[in-house]
This record gives structure tokens, sequence and C-alpha cells, in this order.
């Protein structure tokens, strides 16, 4: 990595904040035109203002802003000071502006770590020009397939990007074959997040993602699923299978609107390296490395309250405490953090409208969806939904993932008693939730958002708003007006 010239670092740092300034100064987020600028200034300026920096980088499909979320939230709580690209801008020149716009005009990191979003597809890109000491992986599934070309090319992408980084930990989730497998061929140590079979069981394993075993090319069976392909994976005929997590949920002993409450256990000696796929292939294979995860000598389980409700902030509250192993944090206090975490920007973003409670979840791809359909209609109240469909480049001009999301689950529930549907695709959505079963007399057009901001507060009942991300983008200034709730990227 070429050394940045010190007089352009703080030319490109100047160049940065300004154009930053001015375009916040205009109503714009500002999230990624700085970072272009900046880095026509100086190419290199991202090892200059992340030098001195812990950086933890969170890619993967489903859950990166949330676990992000938790993982800064962890690290404050842990006493340390920490940057978090809370705009939710991910691609290289989003992160540089965030990064740069963070150190003082001289280029010196003001802060001791950083906690970034990045893109799949990015990743590579980012750690070109900063060395991080941890890279998070969520979960990969199909989404954007007109942008990523299928999940075995986001593996293959994120695959190099670790390649390129082998003095970065790794955080994988054991439940996922694809993920998971981003260690095989790393020298990097890793530590493994998950849940138990304990947990349960939620429906069929979904194989369409799972891929096959990379070392035979057969395909998986499961001892116990999760959801989709997540679960109990292991390879019939050669015997590779699911690592034993360093952090495991043993049991969810309940959900509700404010949470989940579960049982979480540390492993001592938490992280591994797998330095072949031999090494990972044998049946029930353990940690190899000797790192101490702040539990002491024996593992520790406990019980711990995470703030964000759903199966899935289940996950990645699991992945924020392994994090905080990889950053050598103590693990205690990690978890404990996890009770007064918060929601990022329409990641079950929650707004009072006057005294009706609407809840925004972002949904992008059949996993996520059907996820959020699952905790929507595990509700015991009456609610509307409002379901919001762009195929706009932010969003991948392919919206034919619908077909494959369970709006059967939704259309099914009793407690639906209304269902707003709008965007871009709102005749799309409208046409599959028809033949999803919806009653007709339920269907309302959403048209303009601050009438039916207007209308969901008068109507008085709970509010679970459903978009797709421009949708979200779209839907969430008329929000944040009707409740004084800030701009996203504050």
């Amino acid at each position: 990595m070429k050394k940045p010239n010190p007089v352009k670092t703080v030319l490109s740092v100047a160049a940065c904040k300004l154009t930053r300034a001015a375009l916040r100064r205009t109503g714009r987020g500002g999230t990624a035109v700085p970072g272009i600028v900046a880095m026509k200034v100086e190419r290199n300026i991202l090892s200059a203002v992340s030098e001195g920096m812990k950086v933890v980088l969170v890619t993967g499909t489903n859950g990166k802003t949330t676990t992000c979320n938790m993982i800064e939230h962890v690290i404050t709580a842990c006493g340390h000071d920490c940057l978090l690209n809370r705009s939710g801008a991910n691609l290289l020149h989003g992160i540089a502006s965030d990064l740069i716009s963070s150190a003082d005009w001289r280029g010196k990191a003001r802060y001791s770590y950083a906690v970034l979003e990045c893109d799949e597809a990015a990743l590579k890109q980012v750690v070109q020009f900063l060395t991080p000491a941890a890279i998070v992986v969520t979960n990969l599934f199909s989404d954007q397939v007109d942008r990523y070309g299928g999940v075995q090319n986001t593996l293959k992408e994120i695959r190099t990007a670790v390649q390129n980084s082998p003095a970065s930990t790794l955080v994988l989730n054991a439940e996922d074959p694809l993920s998971s497998s981003l260690a095989f061929d790393s020298p990097a140590r890793t530590v493994y997040y998950g849940l138990e079979s304990s947990v349960g069981v939620q429906g069929d394993v979904d194989l369409a993602d799972a891929g096959v075993c990379p070392k035979c090319g057969t395909a998986y069976e499961y001892d116990y699923h999760i959801y989709a392909h997540l679960g109990g994976f292991r390879c019939p005929k050669c015997g590779l299978r699911r690592r034993d997590p360093d952090v495991a949920v043993t049991a969810i002993r309940g959900t509700g609107a404010d949470g989940s409450t579960v049982r979480m256990r540390v492993r001592s000696g938490a992280g591994t390296v797998v330095e072949e796929p031999a090494v990972a292939e044998a049946a029930g294979a353990q940690s190899v490395s000797a790192e101490a995860a702040g539990t002491g000598a024996a593992d520790r389980e406990r019980e711990v309250h995470i703030a964000l409700p759903a199966v899935y902030n289940v996950y990645n509250a699991a992945a924020a405490v392994a994090a905080a192993i990889a950053l050598d944090l103590p693990a205690d206090r990690a978890m404990e953090a996890l009770s007064s975490v918060r929601s990022s920007f329409g990641r079950m973003e929650t707004f009072d409208l006057n005294g009706v409670r609407a809840q925004m979840i972002l949904v992008k791809n059949p996993a996520g969806c059907n996820q959020a359909f699952t905790y929507v209609t595990s509700t015991d109240e009456d609610y509307s939904a409002v379901l919001i469909l762009n195929n706009r480049t932010g969003d991948g001009v392919d919206f034919s993932w619908i077909e494959s999301t369970d709006y059967e689950k939704l259309c099914a529930d009793p407690h639906l008693k209304k269902i707003y549907y709008g965007g871009d695709r709102a005749e799309d959505l409208k046409d599959r939730l028809l033949r999803a079963g919806a009653d007709p007399e339920l269907l309302t057009p959403a048209g303009d958002y601050t009438e039916l901001v207007e209308t969901l507060a008068r109507e008085g009942r709970t509010v679970y708003l459903l978009p797709n991300y421009t949708g979200m983008m779209d839907m969430r200034p008329a929000l944040c007006k009707a409740t004084g709730t800030g701009d996203f990227w504050e």
C-alpha cells in the first residue's frame, strides 16, 4: 500500500470536509461525492486517516446496518470512542467520506475504533486502501441478482477480499454454509457465531442459495434448521459440516415488540484458524486457537436481553459479541450492552404517530422479507401493513424476487386489517398480493406519503412499514416530518 503524500493528505481532507459541509447545507446527505473528490486529490488517503484505528468492516446480504449499530454500541459500552457510518453509504466513496470527515485537518484519526458497513461487491476495493482489524460477514442470500450475478458470485467477491486481507480476523456465521466457507482457504484467525439446535426449527429448509459442498460437490443435509439455508448443515459424503460456534445462542426464552431474551454461551479460547479445508471437514471439529474472550477458563453462559425483536436480530446480536471477541474486548460487557442497543434507520425503526406505533422494517429479498413476515405475524394485535416496492438502481431493477417471497403468510394473518401498497411497481405488488390470497377489500393504494402518514395516525392501529431500500428513503422524510425525527445520516 503506497504511503500517501502529506501535503496531498491535508488537501484531500479539506476537500472532503468542505464538500460535505456544502452538500449538507443544501439538505443533501453528502455521502459519496466528498469521498470521490478527496480520493481524486490523494488516492491513498484512507490509509492515512485510518492509521492507528481498529477498523471493523461488516458485509453480507442481510443485517449489515443493524449489526454495525450493535458493534458500535458494544465498543462504546466497553469505554472506547468509535466512528460509525450511520448514513449507510457502503460503497468505497461513501466509506471514504465518513472516514476522512472524521479525521482532523491534518488527516489524523480522531477515533480509536471504526465500524463500517461495506457492500459485498465493494469489500475487495476497500481492503486495498486500509487494513481492517476484523471482517464480519453476516450471511449470504440471493439479492439484486442483476447487479451481483447470483449468490455464488457474491461469495467469490467476498472471498477475494478476505484473501487480500490475511491480517484481519474473520467473524462468520456458523450456520451459513456459504459465509462460513470463507475460512477454509484463509490463514486468518476466525471467530464463529450461531444458534444451536436447541433454538428450534422454523419451516422447511430452502436450499436455493445454499450451494453444494465446496470439497466434493454434494448437496448438504441438515441436522436442524433455523431459516432459509441457515442451520446444522453437513455433507453426507465427505463430512464437511457446520463449525461449533465460539458465540452460541442456546435458547430463545421470549420474544416481543421490545426485543428478545436469550441464553448465550461464549466458549473459552474463542477464535480459530482453519489452515486447510481438511481441518474443517471432520465432524465436531473444535477451535484451535487460544484467544481468551474474557470469560475465564470455562465456557460462560448467561441470559441476555436484546433490545431489538425478531430471530434475525438474535443472529446480529451474536455477531456483535463475536466481533467484540475479535477485537479482544470483554464478552460479558458486550452481552450486557445488547439490552440498551437502539434500532438504526429503517431497520426496526419505530415512529410514534400521535400514540400510534409505526415500525419500519426494510425488506429487499425473499429471505429477509420472509423473516419480517414471521415477526409481524407473530404479534397478537391488529395492525395495518404498508408495502412499498421500487426497482430502481439502489434496489436492483429485477423485482422477480417477490414471486419467491411468502406473501401468503402475511395475507393469511387474521390480525392484518389493512394493506397499503405503493411504489414504482405498485400494480405488480398488488397482483402478487391478490395471488397470495389477500382480501381485495383490505387493499388500498398508498398514494402520497405525507397524506398516508396522516391517515395512519388517524386510524389508530399499529402499523408495520415494509418498503425496499428506495421506498424507505422515499417514505422516511414524511415520517420524520410528522414525528420530528432526524435525517438518516444523523
